[in-house]
């Protein structure tokens, strides 16, 4: 077996570690990190993300996704500067990750169309999470998802951000730092939460 394989699925085996760890936080004014929704408990590996997150000191990919992008492929390269792009043009983002085979991306989807259709001011990006790309369009068909959507087959975007679970929603503020996090499915509570994190 060649290297290439070996490091993916040691990076598979990583970001499902940590995926089964449960969690959320966000960064304070102070660049700490603090609780926002449920916790990850005091035993819980701590993972990069809770330190913060700067979508600005990631190495740019040779194409950023376009904001009516469906599933291209790519990673966290390609996640974070698509929210560097828009973060430079004065919009926060909000990042759903999700997948065809999780009953909770199913269940919040819905709510998820309806408050991008509400909040103009917030780009929308979908990470389609370790999926096979069929079963991926399909979702995305499914759901008439239109905004702009990225097929991450290794998990390196809900690493990066610090996804300990699925679904996990995260939002950048119009500095392209990590503002606010959810583990697991959104209410209507949460989101407004997430929102609010960036207005």
């Amino acid at each position: 077996m060649s290297r290439g394989p070996v490091r993916t699925i040691a990076r598979v085996l990583l970001v499902t570690a940590v995926l089964l760890v449960g969690g959320a936080a966000c960064t304070d004014n102070s660049g700490e990190v603090v609780d926002f929704g449920a916790t990850p408990g005091e035993d819980a590996p701590r993972v990069p993300a809770d330190d913060g997150v700067d979508v600005f000191t990631v190495d740019p990919p040779e194409a950023v996704p376009a904001v009516d992008a469906r599933l291209v492929p790519g990673g966290w390269p390609e996640a974070a500067a698509f929210i560097a792009r828009e973060a430079e043009a004065g919009n926060p983002t909000l990042v759903n990750i999700f997948a065809s085979w999780c009953g909770p991306c199913r269940a919040e989807m819905p709510m998820l169309l309806e408050a991008r259709d509400a909040n103009p001011d917030v780009t929308f990006l979908g990470i389609d999470h370790l999926d096979r790309l069929e079963d991926g369009e399909a979702f995305v068909e499914e759901f008439d998802i239109d905004f702009a959507t990225i097929h991450d087959l290794d998990g390196d975007v809900a690493f990066a951000v610090g996804g300990r679970g699925m679904p996990t929603t995260v939002v950048f503020d119009r500095d392209g730092r990590l503002a606010g996090r959810v583990v697991g499915e959104l209410t209507e509570v949460t989101l407004a939460q997430l929102l609010d994190q960036v207005r």
